[in-house]
């Protein structure tokens, strides 16, 4: 497989503004470290205020242009720095192996399974939080549309109603 050139773009948010341009130019000295990576070109973006946030922060972001070893290379990149922006360049056409590709939707599912088991223990985290301070007779301040809903509830309103086509369709069967 050809080697792949990308163009990635990483963005930061943070202050003081120069400890984020700091931390930028860091970031980049250690990506260009990764095994399967090199670095052909990189811009690191002066850091901007945030108009609109309650606290002085400030954003900035590194433009950067990669040669990959491989899909591999570039998958873990992702996965690990979480680029905002991903353009793949060169080759136009990448041809793939079916182990290359189960190894890279194998990684995918790992991943996703890593964040929802991070999601699910910071909602019984919450919940466990809001039961203590409703027991103080603290009522918090959770939005709407974060709070759970009770599972009868669930139940009910994602039950699908059969339709004329999958009644003949069990039928069948």
């Amino acid at each position: 497989m050809p080697e792949i050139k990308a163009f990635l773009i990483f963005e930061m948010l943070g202050r003081p503004a120069e400890h984020l341009k700091k931390t930028l130019i860091e970031f980049t000295e250690k990506l260009d470290k990764e095994l399967g990576i090199k670095i052909i070109n990189k811009k690191i973006n002066e850091p901007k205020k945030i108009e609109d946030a309650k606290e002085e922060l400030y954003t900035s972001f590194a433009e950067t242009e990669i040669e990959f070893k491989d899909i591999n290379s570039l998958l873990r990149i992702v996965f690990v720095y979480m680029p905002s922006h991903v353009e793949i360049t060169n080759p136009e056409e990448i041809r793939i192996k079916n182990f290359d590709l189960t190894t890279l939707m194998s990684e995918l599912a790992r991943k996703l399974h890593q964040y929802d088991e991070i999601a699910k223990g910071l909602m019984i985290e919450r919940n466990i939080l809001q039961r203590q301070l409703e027991q103080q007779g603290i009522k918090p301040a959770i939005p709407q549309a974060t709070q759970q809903q009770p599972a009868q509830q669930v139940k009910k309103s994602t039950k699908k109603k059969q339709t004329k086509k999958s009644k003949k369709f069990k039928k069948k069967k």
